[in-house]
């Protein structure tokens, strides 16, 4: 869902527990970072990744990123990665944001070294030939019960605006928040518009 008090967006993920016992879950996120127009990581990619500076934070909650300017002209952008999920902050948290690290040498992300058993994320960060952001948590999820945890992705202009974001986002109620206001949004923009629903379902 889009962020509607911010730049960003959240991705919420399920799981069930149909059995009659309780099972722990891995749950890793993956993205790999730019922060820059589209056109300079389509020309020059590798060369574009390497002013991308990433932080993790002690606790492997949240993954920072900023991007160091090559031209005063260029605009302040910084990134936070972090999730809200049920077992609170910190608990079987990891991270990565080399994509090195975590793909591994001549490998695939479909194979990835990070998903070999017994695996961990290493935690590098700072300035990386090629920039991701990796969160993994170790969940609980109770017999016959279900979880859900969400990762979010904001962009803001400084540091104070991601934690403003994480303050605000960082809570399990927030996704529905955000979805009501994503919801309340849209049917002011098409009554703004002139739409019926069927005519705002129908464009393409």
């Amino acid at each position: 869902i889009v962020v509607s008090e911010g730049n960003g967006e959240g991705r919420r993920i399920t799981l069930y527990n149909e059995s009659t016992s309780d099972r722990h879950i891995e749950v890793t996120s993956f993205a790999e970072l730019v922060l820059g127009s589209e056109a300079s990581d389509n020309a020059h990619p590798a060369f574009s990744k390497m002013f991308v500076e990433t932080e993790i934070a002690a606790n492997n909650g949240a993954i920072f990123a900023t991007r160091r300017k090559r031209e005063t002209s260029e605009p302040d952008v910084a990134l936070v990665h972090f999730v809200t999920d049920p077992s609170g902050p910190a608990r079987d948290a990891e991270a990565e944001t080399d994509r090195r690290a975590f793909i591994g040498r001549g490998r695939t992300i479909v194979d990835a070294a990070a998903f070999d058993p017994g695996a961990r994320l290493s935690g590098h960060s700072g300035f990386t030939l090629d920039p991701i952001a990796s969160l993994r948590r170790q969940v609980r999820v109770p017999a016959n019960k279900k979880i859900s945890l969400t990762f979010w992705t904001v962009v803001g202009a400084n540091r104070a605006e991601l934690e403003e974001a994480i303050n605000r986002l960082d809570h399990q109620e927030s996704f529905a928040r955000q979805a009501m206001l994503a919801w309340t949004r849209s049917q002011v923009q098409t009554r703004h518009m002139g739409l019926s629903l069927t005519d705002a379902a129908n464009i393409v």
